[in-house]
């Protein structure tokens, strides 16, 4: 055994702890010790080496297997293990810990099992657990829904890939995918902006933490692109198109600050170029285009500020924003719409009503109309013909700002200045199949 120290020639140190060994063991096993130890590495002559990555465990436990040929496993200390045996490249060892998963998989230890063979590429213990999760998952949603919601996304999504879930209706597969979505907040990147150009889908800044990346969604080959990054880092902003080109418009950026900046995209050269500045620093906005101008509306002008109700537009790359007739209501977090050339505007965050209004640019003029029949913010919104379709789906309530459980699928027909409620449905989170 190495601890006894007999002959050894190289320490290895990881943090405080040190561990005596024998050169010509560790290359024999370990393809990292191999490469090391070669005559031209520095490594080669020095009687010491710190590993950085390792852990204490994991090392000692590599280091019992090299020199005894036994490998002690326990779920307590796989990672650890495993971390060593991939760290220095000993195939052996990471064999074993592939096959201890696949040998002990169980409803207790499945999805953990799956998110450490996913981390460190264990194919046959992967596929092994992830075909027992499939095969069990009417067992697990009822005895182990917090290691499901732990689950890492890769498997989920090759569960309810799953072409067969035995004794699972889709109603619990659904609510699964929302508890995990919303279970670990730092999953959802939140406010950033949209907007389609030539059928593509951009998705731009954002946060988590606020950044500047842009992506691009082609719907031909389901697939995602990062293309130039916006020149500064953005997110409560608003994006559209005029033209052929992508505004990004105002927003927050880094650590509280707000921006009254404009920047452009040019689709063919795939550049970012600065257009002219807004008036004013705004974040939280809205806007629409209408007979080839940006409208802009609502948003507030510092972080605890109250919401605006100024209106400005912008009719040309070249042009200035001029200020236009402000709404009714202030607004902030909130929606615009163009329908046959006017105008719509949509509740937002904290508002006491749901009115929406009517902005005619010719007359530069705003109308109330109906109140929406919910009260919602963080909706989407889409128009279609000649009505307004707004699909609430999740969101949170005006005034407890608890997460709301119905789905609500409305509409707005113009000319009778209706809101209807076309699809309603319930959809609880804890609800149980009975």
């Amino acid at each position: 055994s190495s601890a006894e120290g007999f002959l050894c020639d190289i320490l290895l140190k990881v943090k405080e702890n040190e561990f005596p060994a024998h050169k010509s063991l560790l290359a024999c096993s370990s393809d990292y010790f191999r490469a090391m130890f070669k005559s031209y590495t520095q490594e080669s002559k020095a009687s010491v080496i710190h590993l950085q990555v390792v852990s204490p465990t994991g090392l000692q436990h590599i280091l019992d297997f090299i020199y005894t040929s036994l490998l002690p496993l326990s779920f307590e200390s796989l990672e650890d293990t495993l971390e060593a045996a991939s760290y220095l490249q000993v195939t052996d060892a990471i064999g074993l810990c592939n096959q201890y998963l696949v040998n002990n998989l169980s409803l207790e230890n499945c999805c953990y099992s799956a998110n450490v063979a996913r981390k460190f590429y264990l194919p046959d213990a992967l596929a092994a657990t992830e075909k027992y999760i499939v095969n069990n998952l009417w067992k697990l949603l009822d005895l182990d829904l917090s290691g499901l919601l732990e689950l890492n996304f890769r498997s989920l999504l090759a569960v309810v890939e799953s072409p067969d879930l035995p004794m699972v209706k889709e109603i619990r597969l659904l609510n699964l995918v929302l508890l995990w979505l919303i279970q670990d907040k730092s999953r959802l990147a939140h406010n950033h902006s949209v907007c389609v150009v030539g059928n593509f889908l951009y998705v731009l800044g954002g946060e988590i933490e606020i950044t500047n990346k842009v992506h691009r969604y082609d719907p031909r080959f389901n697939t995602w692109t990062q293309i130039t990054d916006m020149l500064e880092k953005r997110c409560q902003f608003s994006c559209c198109i005029l033209g052929k080109d992508i505004f990004a418009i105002g927003g927050r950026g880094e650590a509280g600050s707000l921006h009254s900046s404009v920047e452009v995209y040019n689709i063919v050269r795939d550049r970012w170029t600065k257009a002219k500045e807004l008036p004013c620093k705004i974040h939280g906005h809205a806007n629409a285009i209408c007979k080839n101008t940006i409208y802009i509306s609502g948003g507030k002008y510092s972080d605890p500020a109250n919401a605006s109700q100024d209106v400005y537009s912008l009719s040309s790359l070249e042009g200035q924003w001029m200020k236009q007739a402000p709404m009714s209501i202030a607004r902030f977090g909130h929606q615009m719409a163009t329908i046959r050339e006017a105008i719509f505007t949509f509740l937002g965050l904290y508002e006491p009503f749901s009115e929406i209004e009517r902005y005619d640019p010719d007359q530069n003029q705003w109308t109330r109309l109906r109140p929406l029949i919910y009260d919602r913010f963080c909706y989407g919104l889409a128009s279609g013909g000649f009505a307004l379709i707004s699909q609430v789906l999740g969101g949170k309530r005006q005034e407890s700002l608890a997460p709301a459980q119905e789905k609500v699928l409305g509409f707005i027909e113009l000319e009778a200045d209706l809101t209807e409620a076309v699809a309603s449905s319930m959809f609880r989170g804890n609800e149980q199949e009975s």
